[in-house]
């Protein structure tokens, strides 16, 4: 990740953050954990040259639009610019695990 311009958030050590520059001209934010990858950047040009360079380097697959990023559920609304992680799916596993799924809060 150095060697690619990227340095540790600070807040999160598998969160990273790439200035722009002249090779890749807007900001981008990456979130790497095991083999499971996130990249946030508001140009798709930058971004689709971000994936072709990793993708080069590492071993992996362009999934397309997350839907899914370590256990959450991501929802995006482009049109009002926001994201939203809800964690439905892992909260329902805990349940029934505890045999809860009919519990009254």
């Amino acid at each position: 990740m150095k060697s690619e311009g990227f340095v540790q958030s600070g807040l999160e050590d598998s969160v990273w953050i790439r200035q722009q520059d002249e090779r890749l001209p807007h900001a981008i934010l990456m979130s790497a954990h095991i083999d499971d990858t996130l990249i946030l950047c508001e140009d798709l040009d930058t971004l689709s040259k971000l994936k072709a360079l990793m993708l080069t380097r590492f071993e992996g697959t362009d999934e397309g639009d997350v839907t899914e990023y370590l256990g959450c559920e991501v929802v995006r609304d482009r049109e009002q610019r926001t994201l939203h992680l809800r964690q439905s799916a892992y909260i329902k596993k805990v349940l029934a695990f505890h045999a809860m799924t009919d519990a009254n809060p």
